[in-house]
């Protein structure tokens, strides 16, 4: 359970989950992609309400190294390990699923804050594995 961040205080908590699924991985191991899947739980049943395919490739760095950790816009570089001097390309498409009494403008800016939500998270995620 917990509070959207679109919802007024006054209108309490909503039950949601995210299902989070790998839906291909490249021969070679340079690309990727995964789907999230939200629902609510709107009193009697899961509804779907976005989806995300986040895309992943790696991009051969042309610095040939170093151990930074460059979170510049959707590229990631792993520090150290099998990834260093690799880049990671990380695409975003996110669909709604559920129509909102919106209009078109405020239906966007609810789509992007979705996958921007989503971009942070995925970041985090890898900020995790090059330091550990």
């Amino acid at each position: 359970v917990g509070r959207l961040w679109f919802l007024s205080d006054n209108q309490g908590g909503i039950k949601f989950r995210e299902t989070v699924r790998v839906i291909s991985v490249a021969d070679d191991g340079n690309s990727s992609a995964v789907e999230c899947n939200t629902q609510y739980h709107n009193g009697s049943k899961w509804v779907d309400c976005s989806k995300i395919i986040c895309r992943f490739s790696s991009i051969p760095s042309i610095s040939g190294g170093g151990d930074e950790t460059s979170l510049s816009g959707k590229e990631l570089s792993p520090r150290g390990g099998e990834g260093e001097g690799m880049k990671v390309s990380m695409n975003l498409d996110c669909e709604l699923l559920v129509w909102l009494p919106l209009p078109k403008a405020a239906t966007k800016a609810v789509t992007k804050k979705i996958s921007s939500v989503f971009e942070n998270v995925a970041i985090n995620f890898f900020e995790e594995l090059a330091t550990n």
